[in-house]
């Protein structure tokens, strides 16, 4: 199976799902260290990565919940500033990939447009923990399930 970092060095660029900044943020207790490390794999630059603005909503949802847009803004930030990340718009193109994945797969609209973002952008992997991917073969995987 290989490591995690040795996975990440064979793609140019990756995708990340919500959920690795989620354990991020809230430090996961089993996920939280995996995150980390795939973060800071990022931030070396020993790979590339995409989110979707997807992201950045459901990232801050839970902040407004709590009426604490000091720490939505503050997730905002680091995402616009994370070093060698790219927050990817949601464009016609990507709807329409989207559109087209939900009815191939059945997949939920976030997941869909998640995985459009990531096969617009040019993403081989996308780092994920969603076990409601079968089928889906255009992006190898990184299920963080696996490595912990």
């Amino acid at each position: 199976m290989g490591s995690v970092t040795d996975i990440l060095r064979k793609h140019r660029v990756i995708a990340l799902d919500t959920c690795v900044w989620i354990y991020h943020f809230e430090q996961h207790p089993e996920y939280a260290e995996l995150s980390n490390r795939i973060l800071t794999a990022v931030a070396k630059k020993e790979c590339r990565a995409v989110i979707s603005e997807l992201t950045l909503m459901e990232l801050i949802t839970g902040p407004l919940k709590l009426d604490r847009q000091d720490v939505a803004d503050e997730y905002e930030l680091l995402l616009l500033h994370y070093p060698n990340l790219t927050l990817e718009p949601i464009t016609r193109d990507i709807l329409l990939h989207a559109a087209q994945l939900r009815a191939a797969y059945g997949f939920g609209t976030p997941d869909a447009v998640i995985l459009a973002t990531a096969k617009e952008a040019g993403a081989s992997l996308i780092v994920t923990n969603d076990q409601n991917w079968p089928g889906y073969t255009e992006l190898s995987m990184l299920r963080l399930g696996e490595y912990v």
